[in-house]
């Protein structure tokens, strides 16, 4: 007996979003961002790592926290403070916010 399953959606939504790529080396490692400002998420900016494919949504206390960078992203302990820092300059942000080219 062959089963069907429905689909239901649960929601469609469009938005133009600002995403803000960003780079930075240390004597350590290489880390590249994209940091997605969006009306979702309640509040949190998704955050991916273009060097290793991870991604989460991040508030301004998650990304001073060493430990869910670390744990989040691989960043080297020695790297987690500064890089911590870097991207707490975008956070918190909106889709309308502007950005210097």
């Amino acid at each position: 007996m062959e089963s069907v399953t429905t689909l239901e959606e649960l929601y469609y939504v469009s938005e133009m979003d600002k995403v803000r790529f960003v780079g930075w080396t240390t004597a350590l490692a290489r880390y590249d961002f994209a940091v997605v400002c969006t009306g979702q998420f309640f509040g949190k900016v998704l955050v991916v790592s273009l060097t290793g494919g991870q991604s989460a949504l991040l508030d301004q206390q998650d990304v001073l926290n060493g430990d869910v960078l670390i744990r989040t992203f691989a960043i080297e302990r020695e790297d987690v403070e500064v890089i911590g820092e870097a991207l707490a300059a975008f956070i918190p942000c909106s889709p309308n916010d502007e950005y210097a080219e």
